[in-house]
């Protein structure tokens, strides 16, 4: 991943290991053909750029008129609507659709999915990354009756949908799709302590990844997850990934 950070509208291109973009990347990395892929809610394009680089088609859907400006010249295709009313391909057309980080935004997440799911190919899967509401430092604060929101993170004052890992996997069901993996990510340190992003704190953030999975319902910072049609052949380890997902 380039170092660079990309800012838009107070959001940063998490380009440090373990991070929601991070993993999107590296589930993508484990196609070893071309892919067509559809980014929406695509702000300034870091997404886009990279995997353009990386020889993807790349369509990007995006609302924000300064964002679109600044990601347009990074997709094969490019679209500046509103992504609750945009009108989805209805053809199997993408090997994967991106929800990086926007789901959360939406006023109805499981619509906009149901009338995305249709762009897919047979073999084709969503990618989706939201923020853990039942994260611990969120637990702990409405221990003490606080629940205030923020510029930025879990608390976003933007986000209009919380999501817990049990009430994004019966979303995944209830557009009849199925959930095939799911990544936690770890607090943002980084973001916080930039100077933590030096090799010397790089066993310190992988026993931090390691504690996030050992309990990812209360620690995850956010869950990136892999899911599909329920049509669509299930991955090897899919069979026992909805217990083992709700730990």
């Amino acid at each position: 991943m380039s170092p660079s950070r990309d800012l838009q509208d107070g959001y940063a291109f998490k380009n440090f290991k373990y991070s929601s973009h991070y993993w999107i990347l590296k589930k993508l990395e484990e196609e070893s053909e071309p892919l067509r892929i559809l980014d929406v809610g695509c702000a300034a394009g870091y997404l886009g750029k990279i995997l353009r680089e990386r020889g993807h088609y790349v369509a990007g859907i995006e609302s924000d008129v300064a964002s679109a400006k600044k990601a347009r010249a990074y997709y094969d295709v490019f679209h500046l609507a509103d992504i609750e009313t945009f009108a989805f391909p209805d053809r199997q057309e993408f090997d994967y659709i991106l929800f990086a980080d926007i789901l959360e935004h939406l006023r109805d997440p499981a619509a906009v999915l149901r009338k995305a799911i249709p762009g897919l190919r047979d073999t084709g899967k969503l990618i989706i990354s939201v923020p853990n509401v039942a994260n611990w430092i969120v637990r702990l604060s409405l221990l003490f009756g606080n629940f205030d929101s923020a510029d930025r993170g879990i608390l976003d004052k933007t986000h209009l949908h919380f999501f817990t890992l049990r009430t994004l996997t019966k979303m995944m069901a209830e557009v009849s799709c199925r959930v095939l993996d799911v990544t936690p990510t770890t607090l943002p340190v980084q973001l916080v302590f930039p100077f933590t992003e030096g090799k010397a704190f790089a066993p310190l953030h992988a026993l931090h990844d390691a504690l996030t999975g050992s309990w990812k319902t209360v620690f995850a910072y956010q869950f990136v997850v892999t899911a599909a049609p329920s049509g669509v052949a299930a991955l090897p380890a899919a069979n026992r990934m909805h217990a083992e997902m709700m730990k």
